[in-house]
């Protein structure tokens, strides 16, 4: 099995803050996130999701997923999914 961590712009392993993700599903299958739940203190609602990506096979076991969601007004960040878990990059303390 291959990990993707760390590359095609997916984070590192130790870069990772797992989240708690809402989400919808369509008639289709299409997941679409609605809401964020940073550790159970902080709720972001996803105003917004842009594009959705997919890295990796299936037959492999390595997919990832990553959406371009808006949190705030005009604030976009990148939501990852890999094995059934979500999360988003750590930010360093200057904020990048």
């Amino acid at each position: 099995m291959t990990r993707l961590g760390g590359t095609c712009g997916i984070p590192r392993y130790d870069r990772r803050v797992y989240v708690k993700v809402s989400c919808a599903v369509d008639s289709t299958g299409a997941v679409r996130p609605t809401e964020i739940d940073w550790d159970g203190t902080r709720r972001f609602p996803v105003l917004s999701c842009g594009a959705q990506q997919e890295w990796g096979r299936w037959e492999s076991g390595s997919v990832v997923k990553g959406w371009r969601v808006e949190v705030a007004p005009n604030v976009w960040r990148t939501l990852w999914w890999e094995r059934g878990r979500f999360f988003v990059e750590r930010r360093d303390a200057n904020g990048e």
